[in-house]
């Protein structure tokens, strides 16, 4: 007896066939379903920062705070940013912060314009507004705060802490309590940034002037650090 197999490779070819198109459906149906991700592509910016220990407000006191001026590049939500921080004290604490989407610091029941039922962004956007729109009584959307989807840094902006709230008198009075610089005041917007209680560590000598912190700011959706640079405390 004899097996007739001429028609074995006919079929072989047709199932190897069958199996190709499978496996290039599959890839166009992951593509058009969105299931093989499309990079971002990380933006280009060039920033100036700045960090002072104990800056003056107006003759009225002194509180910490941080400055981030963009110079140049692309507009950038601040939704799509997150910025990390990195100290270590003079008695070799280590300290990070990290901050990334909306959120909201209460103030000081004793301050006057940003109490403890106000709320501040930890950091907030300063395009020539008055500081006034940047306090809160509500801790959610606030347009002018970090992470917000209304909030774009552009060239020109600058992102910064509501210092000049953080005090006893507000902006606007013509007489300041003139309080020394042996007596700062606190700044929840720096507690949060950099991971600790600035004033305490500044009152044991753990941080100051001539102080180091790492600062990097990431781009989200690409990835990517487009800011990483240890800024000299002023």
């Amino acid at each position: 007896m004899r097996q007739n197999t001429h028609a074995v490779s006919p079929v072989v070819g047709v199932m190897l066939m069958l199996v190709v198109t499978i496996i290039i459906a599959a890839i166009v149906s992951a593509f058009s379903g969105g299931l093989v991700g499309t990079p971002h592509t990380a933006p280009s910016a060039a920033f100036d920062v700045h960090i002072y220990a104990l800056q003056d407000q107006d003759g009225c006191f002194y509180t910490p705070t941080m400055t981030i001026h963009e110079i140049s590049g692309d507009s950038l939500p601040t939704k799509d940013l997150k910025i990390v921080t990195a100290y270590t004290s003079t008695g070799g604490s280590v300290f990070s912060g990290n901050l990334s989407g909306e959120v909201a610091v209460p103030g000081n029941a004793n301050w006057q314009g940003f109490t403890s039922s106000q709320y501040s962004g930890v950091l907030v956007l300063n395009t020539g507004k008055q500081f006034g729109s940047f306090i809160s009584n509500s801790p959610t959307v606030n347009s002018a705060w970090f992470g917000d989807e209304s909030a774009i840094l552009s060239p020109g902006y600058y992102l910064t802490t509501a210092a000049l709230f953080c005090g006893n008198n507000p902006i606007s009075s013509d007489s300041c309590d003139g309080d020394p610089i042996t007596n700062p005041h606190d700044n929840p917007g720096m507690d949060y940034l950099l991971g600790f209680n600035v004033i305490d560590q500044i009152q044991k000598g753990g941080f100051g002037t001539g102080s180091v912190v790492e600062i990097r700011i990431i781009h989200i959706p690409s990835g990517s650090i487009i800011y990483d640079r240890k800024v000299n405390v002023e």
